[in-house]
């Protein structure tokens, strides 16, 4: 595969695995506040909190793997610019 594909694979990984996150969050946020509210009687309180949370640290997840899709894309685009003999050490500098 070229480079090019690549990227769209890490893409595409990125974008699943964010829905997926969502989805199984909010399920469990929603589900797990919906068993609470009814042994507590607090109905629809802790069901907002769990899809609250859920939200919030859904998008957290998506600022960390955008913060490492960023990192990985700076490094290929440095390794990119950088000329080919640039990072072997001189031996005369030991």
């Amino acid at each position: 595969m070229k480079r090019d594909d690549w990227d769209y694979a890490r893409y595409a990984n990125f974008a699943f695995s964010f829905g997926f996150t969502l989805v199984i969050s909010l399920l469990l946020g929603y589900f797990g506040g919906s068993f609470l509210d009814r042994k507590l009687h607090t109905s629809p309180f802790l069901m907002i909190a769990g899809i609250l949370a859920a939200i919030i640290l859904s998008f957290k997840t998506l600022l960390a793997e955008v913060a490492v899709l960023d990192k990985a894309q700076a490094d290929a685009k440095k390794a990119k610019n950088k000329p080919s003999g640039e990072d072997r050490e001189d031996p005369e500098k030991q």
